[in-house]
């Protein structure tokens, strides 16, 4: 079962009641075993669900919710939301060097669009309150160092992803010959889409880190030492081992 037909069924759910206003989902692991797929496809197949705000992940929370309207701040207009952020800043809501929640999670809660979000907290963006890390989020900024965002988060970008995965490489995790996760689980685990994970992965193959393997998979280059031993070692360990003795003996 594909990421759409999984939406597709989690849509009819939420349109017959079956998933209530203020009901939590089961978790993406139930709904894996229920669907018979991996995890990543419930994650893919949510994930759209939250950004249009048909879903949310609540701060502070596990798990998945159905928004309920009766629970939205009434909220008219860009400037009233301005000013409930504004004064969550001023009395220590939102503290000083730490992160806001994400434009998704204020657009369920105010019941409009993350575009909106995003106007209603430029003012505060121009009067330094508050700075953004497109990779990472927004955070309140502390006036003595302006420049740097909260501990806790770790980017996303091509860059991150890919010194990850070299540094995974080198750390042995992903040792030589063998396969590496899907780009499909790897985009899973990061969080970020499949074009993020191909544009990390394109220079680790560029370099011989990685090989194309069966099946759009990539695997880690084995080591520099000639591949028969490394071959005989693994399908005949014990006649490998039979040489090694044989050849103690003559010396």
């Amino acid at each position: 079962m594909t990421p759409e037909l999984v939406r597709k069924v989690i849509r009819k759910r939420l349109a017959d009641g079956t998933y209530g206003p203020g009901t939590q989902l089961p978790s993406e692991r139930t709904l894996s075993v229920e669907f018979g797929v991996p995890k990543w496809v419930v994650s893919r197949a949510l994930r759209p669900l939250r950004d249009n705000g048909d879903l949310h992940s609540s701060v502070g929370r596990r798990g998945t919710r159905v928004p309920d309207p009766q629970s939205l701040v009434p909220v008219t207009g860009i400037s009233e939301i301005e000013q409930i952020v504004r004064s969550r800043i001023g009395d220590g809501t939102y503290a000083v060097r730490t992160w806001l929640p994400s434009l998704r999670h204020f657009a369920v809660e105010f019941g409009v669009t993350p575009t909106s979000i995003r106007t209603a907290l430029k003012p505060l963006h121009q009067e330094k309150l508050l700075a953004s890390f497109r990779t990472l989020g927004t955070y309140v900024v502390d006036p003595g160092q302006p420049g740097v965002p909260p501990s806790g988060r770790a980017s996303k970008t091509v860059a991150y992803v890919g010194q990850a995965l070299r540094e995974r490489l080198g750390d042995g995790i992903y040792p030589p010959g063998s396969r590496l996760p899907a780009i499909q689980e790897l985009a899973t685990e990061f969080d970020v889409g499949l074009t993020t994970i191909s544009k990390a992965i394109r220079p680790l193959r560029t370099e011989g880190l990685i090989a194309n393997g069966p099946g759009r998979s990539y695997s880690a280059r084995p080591t520099s030492e000639p591949p028969a031993p490394v071959r005989n070692a693994t399908r005949d360990p014990v006649s490998c081992d039979a040489a090694a003795i044989s050849e103690q003996d003559h010396q």
